[in-house]
């Protein structure tokens, strides 16, 4: 085994499975942004995270964030509704890769 690599795998509750349980949150998350969304867009959406009161949802292209802005209270309410935090402010940025490239649950 790697000596660098060692403390992270044989740290079975710490900072692995914390980054991985972190890593589980943003995809639950995203795919609970995705189905709430109806349109094209919600096929565009790259991941979804909290940072205090605000949702950050990162796209494929600035083409799809006014589209996600417009949909902010259907999507507010949907997401409590299914259990997740309200959110006060509503941040949508542009990011790296393409939807191809992650895991999308089509209709």
């Amino acid at each position: 085994m790697n000596s660098t690599l060692k403390p992270f795998l044989s740290d079975a509750g710490g900072t692995l499975a914390s980054l991985e349980q972190r890593a589980n949150l943003v995809l639950s998350l995203t795919a609970k942004v995705r189905n709430t969304l109806t349109g094209p867009e919600r096929n565009h959406v790259l991941a979804a995270v909290y940072h205090d009161e605000n949702l950050v949802i990162t796209t494929d292209s600035a083409a799809w964030t006014a589209q996600i802005r417009f949909a902010q209270d259907d999507l507010r309410k949907q997401l409590v509704a299914a259990g997740e935090k309200t959110f006060i402010h509503l941040k949508v940025r542009v990011g790296n890769g393409s939807p191809s490239s992650h895991s999308l649950d089509q209709p």
